[in-house]
């Protein structure tokens, strides 16, 4: 049942807005590293690249659509890692339910990998690692 009224509820957004997405988000990387890293955010759009000093954020607000993605390409000094930040499995994680609202996923980039939340809580309660370096 949660499911129909969840597939109604897209349907119903998805006609009033741009038929073509589904909800908004924005997602936010934050640099929880003591060094500098570079960022190169891609897929559905090139966002091109950013260096992040120490606790600074890059964040981006988009349409999700079926088949939206984002890819990021780290590095830190001798040290690089693809990571997708924004695929199907994200977007179940991320989504808050609350479908009128800009929904929200937060990234730490780590010395010991890349971890996600769908609230920017206190690290490490429930952040799950995705990915290492």
């Amino acid at each position: 049942m949660f499911h129909l009224i969840f597939f109604l509820t897209m349907l119903s957004i998805c006609l009033a807005s741009d038929p073509n997405t589904i909800y908004k988000l924005r997602m936010y990387v934050t640099n929880a590293i003591g060094d500098n890293i570079v960022v190169h955010v891609s897929g559905s759009e090139d966002l091109g690249n950013r260096t992040l000093a120490f606790n600074q954020e890059f964040d981006w607000r988009f349409g999700v659509k079926l088949g939206t993605y984002y890819l990021g390409e780290f590095w830190w000094g001798s040290k690089h890692a693809s990571v997708s930040l924004f695929n199907f499995h994200i977007s179940r994680t991320c989504f808050n339910g609350k479908v009128f609202s800009i929904q929200r996923c937060y990234w730490l980039v780590k010395p010991d990998g890349f971890w996600y939340h769908e609230k920017n809580d206190t690290f490490p309660g429930e952040w799950t690692r995705r990915a290492t370096w």
